[in-house]
């Protein structure tokens, strides 16, 4: 199709070509052809020096006549000057003002006496060689006179050798010049024009192939790869539209895996939910017994209240449209005051608590209610996995350079290695950390897209039962009026939510 992509660049390219091919030919030929004219001229000029020499041995114009050899030497070669340019030769003697020539039939003409070939002759005299078009009209207007002076032997100018040559042996017609670049000019276009193919081709493949491959993703085909091997930056397009392919695979499936367990974790509270009311309606739970079902019945709605407030919080999370009011906090107070919120669950499994806070006050810098809700989680996953005697929750803050580090440990169930690289998925329960079937699964995941708004990371490590979560923030000034840090600041939290993530 000539409409296509590879047709307009082939087109181009050929183009391109033929005005190089062109512009270069034309002046090759106009400096070739200007070279033979002056090769032509310059040769002309060394036959006329020639016979200048020829006379220079003699003394006089009329020892010529008297010596037969030189005479024959000088007639021999006018006659072969002539017979080669069709040029008349005048050997020309200044004789006491008076300029008289010898023609080529070696006969002595009559003087000149025209004043323009008397002034051209007078600057030969001077000892200078001439070169003009049309000198004597009587010989015609394309006439081409070179002459130039022959000597004494002491120097002396004594007259002029002067040849007429018809302007056409020393013009270099330019079609007869471009007629010899025409075979060269062709090969370089057709060697040019089979190159242009291919180079076309080499840019056109590429993008046929990245199309073929984007029409297959547009019907769905995650699947397919585009394989470009061209190297420059089709070949980096090709390999960033696979990852992008790669990346749209990931978030498909894991857009599947969200809808499923969104599914599965709406699902489990209202089928239970559904049975306990149909039970207390049909007369299956006694009535003496129904403030315990109402009882679980509520808790099953606060836990269906916690996912849906958990999947608003995440969706703006991940769409960027989560405000931070960022500012300096006491983050020594932040971790006392989480701790007194977990006081109670803390005390009914036993569990010893080791503070071990920074200096007082350690200021840092971020959206303290936000960070709130990180620590309260990070608590919360720490408590619910302790249990019995000597368990050990610890608490740190220390300031670290430019940072202030939290740090939350426990020595409870630990997490295992397959699983801990997953954990801050959205709805991944490892076995061992989710055993209890609370929770919405979302917490974590929440967790660490509040530290990317922060530009920070939360981590967390595990090993012989300890499991180990902390992020940094960068430390803060002492504010001149500081404040006690809002645990709320009118938004929800975690700890205030029935069940913990």
């Amino acid at each position: 199709m000539r409409g296509s992509l590879f047709w307009r660049t082939y087109s181009v390219l050929l183009t391109v070509l033929l005005l190089t091919i062109a512009i270069f030919s034309g002046m090759v030929v106009a400096a070739r052809q200007q070279g033979l004219q002056d090769s032509y001229e310059t040769e002309v000029r060394m036959q006329a020096r020639e016979v200048a020499d020829y006379m220079t041995h003699l003394n006089q114009l009329s020892l010529v006549r008297g010596d037969i050899t030189m005479q024959y030497i000088i007639q021999r070669k006018i006659t072969e000057i002539y017979q080669r340019y069709s040029a008349d030769i005048w050997i020309v003697s200044y004789n006491s003002g008076i300029v008289q020539y010898l023609d080529k039939t070696w006969n002595t003409s009559e003087s000149i006496a025209s004043e323009a070939v008397s002034q051209h002759l007078s600057i030969i005299q001077s000892g200078k060689e001439i070169r003009s078009t049309g000198l004597f009209p009587e010989l015609g207007a394309q006439i081409v006179t070179i002459g130039v002076p022959w000597f004494y032997s002491n120097g002396d100018v004594v007259g002029a050798v002067l040849l007429h040559i018809p302007n056409q042996f020393l013009h270099v017609s330019l079609l007869d010049t471009l007629y010899q670049f025409i075979p060269p000019a062709l090969l370089a276009l057709l060697v040019g024009a089979v190159m242009s193919f291919f180079l076309a081709r080499s840019q056109v493949d590429p993008l046929r192939e990245i199309n073929s491959a984007v029409r297959e993703f547009s019907k769905g085909d995650l699947s397919r790869r585009v394989n470009i091997d061209c190297g420059g930056e089709l070949e980096e397009l090709g390999d960033s539209i696979n990852q992008m392919a790669t990346e749209l695979s990931q978030l498909e499936e894991s857009r599947r895996s969200f809808v499923a367990n969104v599914s599965h974790e709406l699902r489990s509270p209202m089928t239970s939910m559904s049975g306990y009311v149909q039970a207390m309606l049909d007369g299956t739970i006694p009535a003496e017994d129904m403030p315990r079902y109402l009882g679980i019945v509520k808790a099953e709605t606060d836990r269906l209240r916690d996912l849906v407030h958990d999947l608003l919080d995440l969706s703006r999370l991940e769409s960027g449209k989560f405000p931070l009011a960022v500012a300096p906090f006491d983050a020594n107070e932040l971790m006392r005051r989480n701790l007194i919120n977990f006081e109670q669950r803390i005390s009914a499994k036993s569990i010893d608590v080791d503070v071990q806070l920074g200096e007082d006050p350690l200021y840092a810098m971020g959206d303290a209610n936000r960070i709130n809700q990180v620590i309260s989680n990070m608590i919360d996953n720490a408590v619910k996995f302790m249990d019995g005697e000597g368990s050990v929750l610890t608490v740190c803050t220390r300031r670290e350079g430019k940072n202030v580090r939290f740090i939350v440990a426990d020595n409870g169930a630990g997490i295992n290695p397959e699983d801990l690289p997953h954990i801050f998925e959205r709805f991944y329960k490892a076995d061992k950390a989710h055993t209890s079937g609370m929770g919405t699964g979302l917490g974590l995941s929440i967790c660490q897209w509040i530290m990317r708004l922060h530009d920070s990371k939360i981590t967390a490590s595990s090993s012989g039962g300890k499991t180990v979560f902390e992020f940094t923030l960068p430390a803060a000034e002492m504010p001149d009026n500081p404040q006690r840090p809002a645990i709320n600041g009118g938004q929800e939290t975690i700890e205030e939510r029935s069940e913990k993530r």
